[in-house]
């Protein structure tokens, strides 16, 4: 394999300044994981638990070199059951890794290596990341990326920035994961320039959803677009429902950020897995549901639109969503952030999105090794299979951005006198 040095000086300030960094001419993307046999079949069986590995032999191997490993780490939810696992990875000195269209380098100290084991075809997250891109709202460096253990291929991953590293990147000092009923998973803390204590953060965070039941119209409004950045939040709300996306509650992450010296949080989407789905997450599943506006629980679709109307809101499992979609000023706001941003989304832009997964996803249908590693997932794969989809989806997305633009001129057309 050919290499060439990159000498790090004052014009790419990077962690590792002054010291020689090796960059492959051919980034193939090509991660293995060394461990013992015991170990490889631990990973293979185990189930339910997220776990650091813990092995002698523990090496994670990028593009042929050992990589400066400090910690990886089993993790997921509900893909800890596959034997295809996921992993988080810190490192102690960054790798370089090129975007996906092959220009420009990536510094990355702390990744996602996602076995995508849930996720149709291999295409459900990159299609959604594409989207949220189209409307400024996904900001993680992601591509495909082959991953081996001991030499034995594991099938096609998506390697995803890790947001606690973006959030530092942008000067956060606190990040978190919201979970349902607006709890609070893997939250990081790292004070650095305005020292405010944690449960300052984790305060400011919870008085989001503690206000919904006391307020409503523009004092609502008002009083949570100074907690968190409604224009990323309506944005990601209208790709859920583009996409029809299933299970989005714990699938986010809120970063913090001063706005006029007041702590307010930005948002980083996460896991679109479960993307074109037939119902929302909260219907016959009232365990997840939000409880401040009492006890909710839907048993069909049609229970959801007689409470609210059959309103442009996928999912109302989360009380920020259900509040939106009921108060008649804040779901007028969403759907003027609807229009702004359909405006400038063409079907050609969606061509273009499907020719860009086609093109980087194609390479792994052609190798044999990949097909046979999806007999480990939920579903298995084929190239037909994963064509006919491809064909499927974009006809789905055209004809939902069409539906969502008739909407919204029948919506504007009743309000004019």
């Amino acid at each position: 394999m050919r290499f060439h040095h990159l000498i790090i000086g004052v014009c790419i300030c990077l962690t590792s300044c002054y010291e020689e960094v090796l960059i492959d001419e051919v980034d193939t993307g090509v991660f293995e994981l060394s461990v013992s046999p015991e170990m490889q079949n631990f990973l293979y069986r185990s189930k339910d638990t997220a776990y650091t590995v813990q092995d002698p032999d523990l090496m994670l191997i990028f593009q042929d070199r050992r990589t400066a490993l400090r910690e990886i780490r089993v993790r997921g939810r509900t893909t800890l059951d596959y034997r295809r696992k996921s992993f988080g990875v810190k490192l102690n000195k960054p790798i370089f890794i090129l975007d996906r269209e092959g220009k420009a380098y990536k510094e990355l100290h702390r990744f996602k290596l996602i076995s995508l084991s849930m996720d149709y075809c291999y295409m459900n997250n990159r299609l959604a990341f594409g989207m949220l891109e189209q409307v400024g709202v996904m900001q993680l460096f992601y591509r495909y990326v082959h991953f081996y253990i001991n030499g034995e291929n594991q099938g096609v991953y998506l390697l995803v920035e890790d947001p606690e590293q973006y959030f530092l990147e942008q000067g956060s000092e606190y990040i978190l994961r919201r979970d349902y009923h607006h709890g609070i998973e893997d939250s990081e803390y790292e004070p650095r320039q305005y020292n405010i204590p944690r449960d300052t953060y984790k305060a400011r965070f919870r008085e989001i959803y503690e206000l919904l039941p006391d307020l409503q119209g523009e004092a609502l409004f008002q009083a949570l677009d100074q907690r968190v950045d409604l224009t990323h939040y309506f944005r990601k709300m209208g790709i859920d429902f583009l996409l029809k996306n299933g299970d989005f509650t714990d699938e986010v992450f809120f970063y913090s950020q001063l706005r006029q010296g007041h702590i307010s949080f930005r948002i980083i989407p996460w896991d679109y897995d479960d993307i074109f789905s037939t119902y929302p997450h909260e219907v016959g599943r009232s365990w997840g549901i939000g409880k401040q506006f009492g006890n909710r629980s839907y048993d069909t679709q049609q229970d959801i639109y007689d409470e609210i109307g059959e309103k442009m809101v996928f999912s109302i499992e989360d009380d920020l969503d259900y509040a939106i979609a009921r108060d008649s000023f804040l779901y007028a706001r969403y759907e003027q952030s609807l229009s702004e941003w359909l405006e400038e989304i063409k079907p050609g832009d969606v061509d273009a999105l499907f020719d860009r997964l086609e093109k980087e996803l194609g390479p792994y249908y052609l190798e044999e090794e990949v097909i046979t590693q999806s007999q480990y997932d939920l579903h298995p794969t084929s190239p037909e299979q994963w064509q006919a989809n491809m064909a499927e989806k974009r006809i789905q997305i055209k004809d939902r951005l069409e539906m969502m633009k008739v909407r919204l001129q029948k919506t504007n057309n009743q309000q004019d006198p």
